[in-house]
C-alpha cells in the first residue's frame, strides 16, 4: 500500500501566516497495517494558538523542535508513498508551507483526502473525522495529531475494505501545486481508481539512510513540564553553601511573588531568580528558608477567616510544588500558622500605574478589543507593539515563544499572565 496517514495540529487557519505546533503520521504497508509510526510538538516560535481546541499550551512545546529540526526526517519519512489525510487540502497547505520555510522541495503529490472520499462510502452530509469514527465505531481522542491520524488510518483501511478499492475515487484524489517557497496555487481532483492512485506515488530517488529526529510527543511533554516545575528546586541546590546569612531576604521574596503571581515559573524566570540570590550572597539553606517563608505567609493569607478552601489548599501545593518543596512541607506551614505565627511578605508595588504602555499578545478568552477597553479604563495605554517603552506584556500564555514574547523577554519588560492581568485590575478598582 506504501501509505502515508497524517494529521498536522496548527496554530491557526492561515498556513501563510500561522504555523505546525504537532506532526502526527502513521504508516502503512501494502496489506493495511501499521508499520510505523512518528509523532511530535513542533516549537512555532510564535503563540501555539486555541489551546482550547488542540489542547497544546506554550509551555508543552518549549522543549519541542521546531519544524526546520524535523524537515529533512518527515520528507524522507513521506517520500515515496500516497500521503493521506482528512480533509487534506488543510494539511497540505500547512506541510508546503512548512517545507518551504525549511528550504526543501516541495513533492507531495498525489494524495487522497479521506473527507472526499466519505460520500462515496457514506452517502452526502457531513463529514468531519469525529462524525465518521462514532459511524463506524473507531475510538478516537480529537486534536491530537497522532490519535487523529491513527483513526483516519483506520477509517482508510474500512472503506478501502470494500468495493470502493475498485472504483473510481472521483475527486478524492488530489494532485496539489505548490510555489517554489510552498505556497498554495490549487489542486487537481483525480479521478483513477486506487491503484493507480498508489502508483502514481512520486518514487523516491537515492537518498542517505536518515536518522530519526528530535521528537516531543505529548506525553514525553507533560513529563518535561513536570520537571520544569521542579527546576527552581534544582537550581537553589546548586547555589554554593554560604556561612554568613545575608543581610536581608526581601528583595529575592519579592522577585519571587513576582514570578509566582501566575502560579508558573518560566525558565527563565528561574535563572532570574537563581541570578539574584547569588548576587544577593543567598547559599541553599538560606533561599530554602525563603521559600519555606513564602509558603507560610500564603498560609497565613489562607488562614485568615480560620478555613482553608480546597481551592486554597490545591494552591499552596501548586506553590510547593514549584518551589521544591513536598504537600507536607504545606501541611507543616498550615500547622506553624494555626499555631500563632503569622507571616506577611514585602509588599511589592501594584503591577501598573496610569500611562503605563501595556502590549497583549496570543488568544485570550476574551476580545482584544475588551482587553484593550479594559486597559484604557485602568489609565493604561494599550500598544500594537513592545518597545523599550512597553510596562508589560500580558500573554495569553506566560510561556509564549511570539516573537512579542521573545522581544519583551530580551528588553526585560515584564510579562503576565492573562489571568493575572485582570486580577491586578480587580486589586487596583480596591485600592
Amino acid at each position: 500500500m506504501s501509505v502515508a496517514v497524517l494529521d498536522l495540529e496548527t496554530t491557526g487557519l492561515r498556513p501563510g501566516v500561522d504555523r505546525v505546533v504537532e506532526v502526527g503520521v502513521v504508516l502503512l504497508d501494502d496489506r493495511g497495517e501499521v508499520e510505523g509510526e512518528f509523532c511530535t510538538l513542533v516549537n512555532p516560535g510564535r503563540d501555539v494558538g486555541p489551546t482550547s481546541v488542540h489542547g497544546i499550551s506554550a509551555r508543552d512545546v518549549a522543549d519541542a523542535p521546531a519544524f526546520t529540526d524535523i524537515a529533512g526526517y518527515l520528507s524522507h519519512l513521506l517520500a515515496g508513498r500516497l500521503l493521506v489525510a482528512h480533509n487534506a487540502l488543510f494539511d497540505l497547505r500547512f506541510l508546503g508551507r512548512e517545507f518551504g520555510r525549511a528550504g526543501l522541495p516541495i513533492a507531495l503529490s498525489p494524495s487522497l483526502c479521506t473527507m472526499r472520499l466519505a460520500p462515496l462510502f457514506f452517502g452526502a452530509g457531513t463529514r468531519s473525522l469525529q462524525a465518521l469514527c462514532d459511524y463506524m465505531s473507531i475510538p478516537l481522542d480529537a486534536h491530537a495529531a497522532l490519535n487523529d491520524a491513527r483513526a483516519t488510518a483506520e477509517l482508510l483501511v474500512r472503506m478501502l475494505a470494500s468495493d470502493l478499492g475498485t472504483e473510481p475515487l472521483v475527486g478524492a484524489g488530489l494532485a496539489v501545486r505548490f510555489a517554489a517557497d510552498g505556497g498554495y496555487e490549487g489542486f487537481e481532483p483525480l479521478d483513477a481508481v486506487w491503484a493507480d492512485l498508489v502508483a502514481r506515488a512520486v518514487e523516491p530517488g537515492p537518498c542517505a539512510p536518515c536518522d530519526p529526529c528530535p521528537s516531543v510527543p505529548r506525553d514525553a511533554a507533560t513529563a518535561l513540564s513536570r520537571r520544569r516545575d521542579g527546576y527552581l528546586g534544582g537550581l537553589v541546590a546548586a547555589l554554593p553553601a554560604l556561612d554568613g546569612a545575608p543581610p536581608s531576604m526581601a528583595p529575592y521574596l519579592t522577585v519571587l511573588d513576582e514570578a509566582l503571581e501566575d502560579r508558573l515559573v518560566s525558565i527563565t524566570e528561574a535563572d532570574q531568580l537563581f541570578s539574584l540570590a547569588a548576587e544577593l550572597g543567598c547559599g541553599p539553606d538560606h533561599v530554602r528558608a525563603a521559600h519555606r517563608l513564602y509558603l507560610e505567609a500564603l498560609a497565613t493569607t489562607a488562614l485568615a477567616d480560620d478555613v482553608v478552601t480546597d481551592a486554597e489548599l490545591t494552591d499552596l501545593r501548586r506553590v510547593a510544588e514549584l518551589l521544591g518543596m513536598e504537600s507536607r512541607d504545606v501541611d507543616v506551614a498550615l500547622t506553624m500558622v494555626r499555631s500563632g505565627a503569622k507571616v506577611s511578605l514585602p509588599r511589592r508595588p501594584g503591577l501598573f500605574s496610569a500611562g503605563d504602555k501595556i502590549v497583549f499578545t496570543g488568544e485570550m478568552s476574551r476580545s482584544r478589543a475588551d482587553l484593550e477597553q479594559a486597559a484604557q479604563d485602568a489609565g493604561l495605554q494599550p500598544m500594537s507593539s513592545v518597545s523599550g517603552k512597553t510596562s508589560l506584556l500580558v500573554c495569553a500564555d506566560p510561556d509564549s515563544q511570539s516573537g512579542k514574547a521573545r522581544k519583551a523577554r530580551s528588553l526585560g519588560v515584564r510579562v503576565i499572565g492573562e489571568a493575572v492581568f485582570w486580577e491586578s485590575l480587580s486589586l487596583a478598582g480596591a485600592r
